[in-house]
């Protein structure tokens, strides 16, 4: 397999073998062009007459040169090139899209001290296989310090920064370079670890009607939280009733219950339960699933 260019375009030449040497087969191009751009492929290198390009067995075009102005992601698709007798001499598989924009990119710990997750978007999605390149380090450590940034739970656009320093002074860099047949391109973001703490939402919510119009408010902290003893949370609980707008927030608890109080008999309460650091480093997490419990009527 080569690579060529032809009037710009990237094009990739795969050479099929034949055991019967006086065979020669004909040649097979991937070709990747941008959204939007014009694209002129010969078929052959000389000027011969009466060859004609196919697309899915429909005849398009009586000429040498395959020539596509403005193209779209309609004009994706394999295209054949034939001789006068309908012999083939060239099959083309024409793939359309984007050179990577740089990528936004998005970084939070879930499991603070332990890592943190960065994750990134390309606008517009370059549609074309595209391969990711993550690595980081501290602001200070030359370029051939860097880490690879480990791909994380199989998602093609997100890794894990391991080990990161606590309470470090500097910023932490993590540079993701995106390539694909069109281009490349590089975005680098700082970050302090501290600032970038998510936790992951409070599990086992559990609510308990008791006498006096109240409920009673449990949970547990998020599993992925590694360290609860030593870096502690508190939580904050949202209830609301009939329409989203009622919702009161009340908080934050250093322990996983409270009583709900004051409520009113026959009207349904449903709550949902944030995790924050303790010391207020970073965000809230994302509110739990909610829960209902109803009030019953006097």
């Amino acid at each position: 397999m080569c690579l060529i260019y032809v009037f710009g375009v990237l094009v990739i030449t795969s050479g099929v073998f034949s055991q019967d040497p006086t065979t020669v087969p004909p040649e097979v191009r991937e070709v990747f062009v941008a959204v939007g751009s014009s694209v002129k492929i010969p078929c052959t290198d000389g000027e011969e007459k009466g060859v004609e390009w196919r697309l899915n067995s429909s005849v398009l075009v009586s000429n040498p040169v395959l020539f596509i102005q403005n193209t779209s992601l309609k004009d994706q698709g394999i295209y054949t090139c034939h001789q006068p007798n309908g012999s083939l001499i060239l099959t083309v598989s024409l793939h359309l899209g984007y050179p990577p924009s740089p990528p936004d990119v998005h970084c939070w710990s879930p499991t603070y001290p332990k890592r943190a997750i960065c994750s990134w978007t390309l606008t517009p999605d370059p549609i074309l296989p595209t391969h990711y390149i993550a690595t980081y380090r501290s602001f200070s450590e030359p370029l051939s310090s860097a880490r690879q940034c480990q791909k994380w739970e199989e998602q093609d656009r997100q890794c894990a920064l391991e080990e990161l320093e606590i309470f470090a002074r500097e910023h932490t860099l993590i540079n993701i370079t995106a390539i694909n047949a069109l281009g490349s391109t590089t975005r680098i973001w700082p970050f302090i670890f501290e600032q970038i703490v998510k936790p992951d939402p409070p599990v086992n919510v559990s609510l308990m009607v008791m006498p006096g119009k109240k409920l009673s408010v449990q949970w547990g902290p998020p599993p992925t939280w590694p360290d609860p003893v030593n870096f502690l949370l508190k939580y904050t609980v949202k209830y609301h009733w009939g329409k989203h707008e009622t919702a009161r927030t009340l908080g934050p608890y250093e322990s996983n219950k409270m009583v709900l109080s004051g409520l009113v008999s026959g009207r349904t309460y449903y709550i949902q339960i944030s995790a924050k650091d303790f010391l207020d480093d970073g965000r809230n997490s994302d509110w739990s699933a909610p829960i209902s419990a109803t009030i019953p009527s006097n």
